[in-house]
C-alpha cells in the first residue's frame, strides 16, 4: 500500500506544472469602435502555454468565439487573426508615474538611489526597447495633482526628456490619488484606436488629499474617487491597465482593477525585478492575437464575449457604444428609435445629395472623427480609379492601419458609362457586403469605418 501511494506522489509531482500551468487563453481587450458602423469588434487575446509563457505559432483553426444574445450565447463569425505588432495592430501604451513623497525613499544605502530614480532607470530602458516598434508611447505622473506630461505618440525623445522634468513635489502635492489618476488616463488614451494600455507604477496606496487633510482638492474638489469608478472607466472606453507594486504595501483594490480591465498586476520589491516587469509586459502584448469578430445585432448594455482555443475559455463583457444614450428596458422602443434614427440619416443624405447636383460621375469621402483624413472629392474621369492607402492611388486614404494600398477599384465600361466597384474582400455598400457591384448615384460605400458617397448625373 505504502509502495503505490509513493508510486501515485511521484506521478503527481512530475505531471504538476501540466496542470498548475496549463494551457491558458486570456481576452485582454475588446475593442468596439467599429460595432456600430460594421457590426464588427476586436478582441485582444493572450495564449499561455503550460510553462505560462505567451504563444507565438498558435493555429488559427483553432479558435473558436460565441457573443451573447438576448436568449444566450451564440457562435460568433471570426472575420481575422492578426498577430499583435503587425502594421495594423499598433498599440498606445500610457505611463503613469507615482511621483507622491514616499517615492523619494532610498531604495537602498545611496540615498540618491530613491524609488523614482529606479522607476525613471526602468521607463528609459523600457522606451529604448519600443522606440523601433511604431507603437505609441505617453507619459503622466501623479500625487496630489494628475500631470500629462507627454501626449502619446511614436517619437520616444519627448518621453525621454520629461522623465529629466520630474522633481519631489512640496507636501501639499506629496499626497496619491490613486484611483483618480486611473481615472483620469482612461478618457486622455480613449481617443487613440486599436490596442490600448496603461502601465502605472506606485509604491503605495489610495491617499486622497480631501479625505486625509480636510481640505478640498486643488483639482478635483471634494470628489473621491473609488475604485469602481476607475475600473468603469477602464471598462468603457476597452483599455487595459498593467499595475506595478513597487513596495511591500499594496493597495488592496489595484489587483481587482487591473484583472477585470484585462490586465494583470505585478510586484517589484528591486530594480531588476522592475527591469523585468516591463520588459515582460511589452513582450506579452507584442506577442497577442487580434481576433475580428462578427458581432449580432443586440440591445445589451454589457454582452459577453467568449474566445476559445483548444480548451481553454475565456469570457469578457464590454460596453456597447451607443448613439442616444444607454439602451432602454425596452428592446422594441429601442429598434424604433434605431430605425428611425437610420432613415434620418438617409433622408440627410439625400437632401445634401440633391441640394447640388453632380454634373460629372465624382466620389466624396466624408470626415468622421478627429483622427480621420479630412474630406475629399474627386471626380471619376478615367476608366479606372483606385481607392487604397498608397500615395500613388487615385483616392488615396491615409491614416487607416487596414487600408491597403490597393483596397478596391471603380472601372468605368467604356461602351454604357457605368460604373462597377470590385473589391478582393468585401466591401459595405448601403450596408450590404459585397466584392462587385454597380454604382448607382447616392450609393454609401463604407472603407474601414471611413464613408464614401458616389454621385453622378442623373439619366
Amino acid at each position: 500500500m505504502i509502495h503505490k501511494t509513493l508510486i501515485f506522489l511521484i506521478m503527481f509531482i512530475t505531471f504538476l506544472p501540466v496542470f498548475v500551468f496549463a494551457q491558458n487563453v486570456k481576452i485582454t481587450q475588446i475593442d468596439s469602435s467599429e460595432l456600430l458602423p460594421y457590426s464588427n469588434i476586436d478582441c485582444y487575446v493572450s495564449i499561455t502555454d503550460k510553462f505560462g509563457e505567451p504563444m507565438t505559432n498558435a493555429n488559427y483553426s483553432l479558435f473558436r468565439a460565441w457573443h451573447e444574445k438576448s436568449r444566450g450565447m451564440f457562435s460568433a463569425k471570426i472575420l481575422d487573426i492578426t498577430k499583435n505588432g503587425a502594421p495594423s495592430t499598433k498599440t498606445t501604451f500610457l505611463l503613469i508615474l507615482d511621483n507622491s513623497g514616499s517615492m523619494y525613499k532610498p531604495l537602498s544605502n545611496d540615498k540618491k538611489e530613491t524609488k523614482l530614480y529606479h522607476a525613471k532607470r526602468a521607463v528609459r530602458e523600457f522606451l529604448g526597447n519600443i522606440s523601433s516598434t511604431g507603437n505609441r508611447v505617453g507619459l503622466a505622473v501623479f500625487n496630489t495633482r494628475y500631470s500629462l506630461l507627454v501626449e502619446p505618440g511614436k517619437n520616444i525623445e519627448p518621453v525621454v526628456e520629461a522623465l529629466e522634468r520630474i522633481k519631489k513635489p512640496d507636501k501639499k502635492n506629496a499626497f496619491t490619488e490613486l484611483y483618480y489618476a486611473i481615472y483620469k488616463s482612461t478618457f486622455i488614451i480613449s481617443r487613440y484606436r486599436g490596442r490600448k494600455a496603461i502601465i502605472l507604477l506606485s509604491d503605495g496606496q489610495n491617499y486622497p488629499y480631501f479625505e486625509k487633510s480636510g481640505k478640498p482638492n486643488p483639482e478635483i474638489g471634494k470628489k473621491l474617487y473609488t475604485p469602481k469608478d476607475a475600473l468603469i472607466s477602464l471598462q468603457k472606453e476597452g483599455i487595459t491597465l498593467y499595475s506595478i507594486n513597487f513596495s511591500r504595501k499594496k493597495d488592496p483594490a489595484l489587483s481587482s482593477i487591473s484583472t477585470g480591465s484585462g490586465g494583470t498586476i505585478y510586484d517589484a520589491f528591486n530594480s531588476t525585478q522592475l527591469l523585468n516587469i516591463y520588459k515582460r509586459i511589452q513582450d506579452r502584448i507584442a506577442k497577442e492575437y487580434r481576433i475580428t469578430l462578427k458581432a449580432p445585432l443586440v440591445f445589451l448594455e454589457r454582452p459577453k464575449v467568449e474566445i476559445q482555443y483548444k480548451n481553454s475559455i475565456d469570457t469578457k463583457t464590454y460596453y456597447t457604444p451607443s448613439l442616444m444614450g444607454p439602451p432602454t428596458k425596452s428592446p422594441f422602443l429601442f429598434s424604433l428609435i434605431a430605425f428611425v434614427f437610420a432613415i434620418s440619416l438617409w433622408f440627410l443624405l439625400v437632401l445634401i445629395r440633391f441640394e447640388k447636383p453632380a454634373k460629372q460621375a465624382e466620389i466624396s469621402m466624408l470626415k468622421r472623427g478627429s483622427l480621420k483624413p479630412m474630406q475629399r472629392t474627386i471626380v471619376l474621369n478615367s476608366p479606372r480609379t483606385v481607392i487604397g492607402a498608397s500615395p500613388n492611388a487615385d483616392f488615396t486614404i491615409a491614416q487607416n492601419s487596414k487600408i491597403k494600398e490597393s483596397y478596391a477599384e471603380i472601372i468605368q465600361d467604356k461602351k454604357t458609362g457605368k460604373f462597377t466597384l470590385v473589391s478582393n474582400k468585401e466591401i459595405n455598400v448601403n450596408n450590404k457586403p459585397t466584392k462587385k457591384r454597380k454604382l448607382k448615384p447616392g450609393d454609401v460605400i463604407n472603407v474601414e469605418g471611413i464613408t464614401i458617397v458616389f454621385d453622378a448625373p442623373e439619366e
